[in-house]
């Protein structure tokens, strides 16, 4: 009841849970965020994070993942918006909680590379620098192309069938093989996460006039993720990196490997920037 007071009633924002929070050095120099993308929780992250957390050049780097609010062990509340400014609040609060002193780094997995995008444009919070795997951005119908219409055809199906036998299926086969949680498909967070940022129209604008450092990695076997649109996104901004790997949608093997890469060059430049 008191919960519900404060975050419903007076409107104060509520906070993700915080899976992890490790840094090596009594006094970090950077703070590297970790978003996980829908239906999953910082499973995600769990052949990314241990490498990079190890690594001696990375000590002085601050880690944090959170499981976004509807998702993992965070609060799951059926009044909350599940969209843009919800997050936006949420995150902001998050960060304030956790007293960063340093530059950020967001990184965030397929949806939460829209959450990342959308709070670097629109957030009351400096972000240095984004790191997007697989972000699944799709063109408002006004410039959308035929894939963008058949993908966004296809999540709508998913979002309004959730309890079909052939999704249920898929989710298991997922579920195996990736921190995709089978369990979140029929809830509300869900549901309405696909709605308002999954098929959003603005997305693919908001990524476009985007003016922070973006290192964005794809893999070329992705099937959520449409690599036409992140090829032209590179080509109109010059803030969007874009290197395609082995691997689909996930975050195993080979694309892992290459993801520590390219964060562990990402942040080394990043501390050599503020030492200057």
């Amino acid at each position: 009841m008191f919960y519900n007071f404060l975050h419903k009633f007076l409107k104060i924002p509520i906070t993700m849970r915080v899976r992890y929070d490790h840094c090596r050095a009594k006094n970090p120099e950077l703070t590297v965020v970790f978003l996980h993308g829908i239906a999953s929780s910082y499973a995600t992250w769990r052949e990314v994070l241990p490498p990079l957390t190890k690594d001696k050049d990375l000590s002085k780097i601050r880690f944090v993942a959170l499981d976004l609010i509807g998702f993992g062990k965070s609060e799951k509340p059926d009044w909350y918006g599940y969209d843009y400014a919800s997050y936006r609040k949420t995150l902001a609060r998050t960060l304030k909680k956790l007293k960063i002193h340093t530059p950020i780094v967001l990184c965030g997995h397929s949806m939460g590379c829209l959450i990342s995008i959308d709070f670097a444009a629109n957030g009351d919070r400096l972000i240095d620098q984004l790191i997007l795997i697989s972000p699944p951005i799709i063109k408002g119908s006004e410039v959308a192309g035929v894939q963008d219409q058949v993908y966004a055809k296809l999540y709508g199906e998913l979002r309004k069938h959730t309890d079909a036998k052939p999704v249920s299926v898929i989710a298991t086969f997922v579920d195996a093989l990736s921190s995709f949680e089978k369990r979140s498909l029929n809830t509300l967070a869900f549901r309405k996460t696909m709605d308002n940022i999954i098929l959003n129209k603005e997305n693919y604008n908001t990524a476009a006039n985007l003016k922070v450092p973006m290192e964005v990695i794809h893999g070329r076997f992705d099937p959520l993720v449409i690599g036409a649109n992140l090829k032209k996104l590179a080509e109109r901004n010059s803030h969007f990196h874009l290197t395609e790997t082995f691997g689909g949608h996930d975050m195993t093997g080979a694309k892992a490997k290459k993801i520590d890469k390219i964060f562990k060059d990402t942040m080394l430049r990043l501390l050599l920037q503020s030492d200057l």
